[in-house]
């Protein structure tokens, strides 16, 4: 069935003294991991707090995967938690998404906020519940965060949406467009077409895509796989995160990441902007999933307006 989306449901922004829960959803943390974020939110008068449970480890994993199904789901029924901050990335998402409660959090909005491996949780409670979150830093990320990143954070939780401007790549196709922002890491996006946690594109999207440690040659398949798919032809314009880390195999593959992006997305009429400051770098601007956006790539300049 076809969801209309023209009115995304936005969860209640932040006020002073609110209380934001870190949850570990994938890769496992310690807690001398929080100490940056906990020193930072509380400097903007907001409140961190986290179950010791999160600190569990099984192999990679921040605790089994009903611990961490459980976290998540507590920190959801909370009613004094405001906002939900993963921990970090990593894999491990798919594990638990079929038994988070999303029902009850569509009874009950709240932010969450992360990236990465988050992809798949942020863009499914897009897809079937329509609720925005925020694409942006996690806790661990804190431990190196670009200032302007950190204050973009607060600006968002507190409902201040600032427009993000980003200067010319040769790349990029100039013009301008309307929709709703959507997107995340290349790899997840993938993994998601063909299940529920993946809208259609029916409908007027601006999808964003970032990448870390893959090989040129399998970052070119999941693009293909996506315009074969018919979602590159479908989306009304692109914007290009950081490209972290591709390598190349012994024998090159001939093409840049955003060299070989563009060959497969120039054949279609929307503009492009490239190098935008989202994905696995020190600068991650956070961003609103689901917002509606005016994308404006000129000759010098490339900006995210808030509408």
């Amino acid at each position: 069935m076809k969801t209309n989306r023209n009115n995304s449901i936005i969860p209640p922004f932040l006020k002073e003294g609110d209380e934001i829960e870190i949850v570990a959803s994938a890769k496992f943390i310690s807690e001398i991991d929080l100490s940056n974020v906990i020193k930072f939110f509380e400097q903007h008068n907001l409140s961190i707090k986290f179950h010791d449970k999160i600190f569990h480890q099984h192999n990679v994993f921040a605790g089994t995967i009903d611990q961490r199904i459980n976290n998540i789901n507590s920190a959801i029924a909370d009613t004094q938690t405001k906002a939900i901050l993963f921990a970090r990335g990593g894999y491990g998402s798919i594990q638990i998404i079929d038994y988070i409660d999303f029902h009850k959090l569509s009874n009950n909005p709240k932010w969450l906020i992360g990236f990465s491996d988050l992809t798949m949780i942020l863009m499914h409670l897009y897809s079937k519940f329509n609720i925005s979150s925020i694409h942006g830093p996690m806790a661990y990320s804190f431990k190196n965060i670009h200032q302007n990143s950190a204050n973009l954070m607060i600006d968002l939780l507190k409902g201040k949406k600032t427009n993000i401007n980003v200067k010319h790549s040769d790349f990029n196709i100039t013009g301008t467009t309307d929709g709703k922002l959507i997107g995340g890491n290349l790899s997840i996006i993938c993994s998601l077409v063909g299940s529920e946690s993946i809208m259609s594109f029916d409908e007027d999207y601006i999808l964003f895509i970032e990448e870390v440690d893959e090989y040129l040659y399998h970052l070119e398949r999941m693009l293909y796989m996506l315009d074969r798919a018919g979602i590159l032809n479908k989306i009304k314009g692109l914007v290009v995160g950081q490209m972290t880390g591709i390598m190349d195999n012994e024998r090159p593959f001939g093409k840049t990441p955003f060299e070989l992006i563009l060959d497969i997305v120039k054949q279609y009429n929307y503009p492009v902007c490239f190098n935008f400051p989202i994905g696995h770098e020190k600068k991650n601007h956070p961003i609103i999933m689901g917002a509606k956006i005016k994308l404006e790539v000129t000759a010098s300049y490339s900006q995210i307006h808030y509408g």
